[in-house]
């Protein structure tokens, strides 16, 4: 036979109850507590991430700046590169046409030829292949002027990767590189794109 619902059951089960949704309750209390301090430290993570990837940034943009200043002093005097006199160098030269736009670290030119010297704090070979792919052709597009001229393509960085000096041979690219205090330019064997 089944046990009798009395009041007093009723009641002691209602206690129970609210006893337990107290419990719960205390339990979602501390947990939402425990969410916010992860939530705090996680912005607080994400900021200091922030100011270190800001930091790292603006190191390599320090080095980027350095190497191509440190080029530029050592062209800008003879402005001679694969065999070419130039008559003018051009820094950080930018165009726009469009959706086209793009930035030449170094350029020299003359009568009928045109080096561009990419200048890197490190090169890796993808950089390679850019500069002959997409800066040759963006800079045709951007400086129709020039594009009956030759061009010659250098690579200037304060550290290669001995795969990446090999590669930049083979694609007839000339190699600037520091070698104590002064530049080592490496185009006998540059190629007119």
């Amino acid at each position: 036979m089944p046990e009798k619902i009395t009041d007093e059951g009723i009641l002691a089960g209602f206690k129970e109850l609210k006893d337990l949704f107290k419990e719960t309750d205390k339990r979602f209390k501390e947990t939402d507590a425990q969410c916010k301090e992860t939530d705090k430290k996680i912005t607080e993570i994400s900021e200091a991430v922030k100011k270190m990837s800001k930091e790292l940034g603006g190191i390599g943009n320090n080095n980027g700046a350095f190497a191509e200043e440190y080029f530029v002093n050592a062209l800008d005097d003879k402005k001679m590169f694969a065999g070419q006199k130039f008559d003018e160098l051009e820094r950080s030269m930018k165009a726009k046409d469009g959706n086209l736009k793009d930035e030449f670290d170094i350029v020299m030119y003359n009568g009928v030829a045109v080096a561009i010297i990419e200048v890197k704090y490190k090169v890796h070979e993808n950089d390679l292949e850019k500069l002959v792919t997409k800066k040759v052709q963006n800079f045709r597009e951007l400086f129709p002027y020039y594009r009956n001229y030759k061009i010659y393509l250098g690579i200037g960085s304060m550290s290669f990767y001995a795969n990446v000096l090999e590669k930049a041979k083979e694609l007839g690219i000339g190699i600037l590189k520091q070698k104590g205090e002064t530049v080592e330019i490496d185009a006998d064997n540059v190629t007119a794109y």
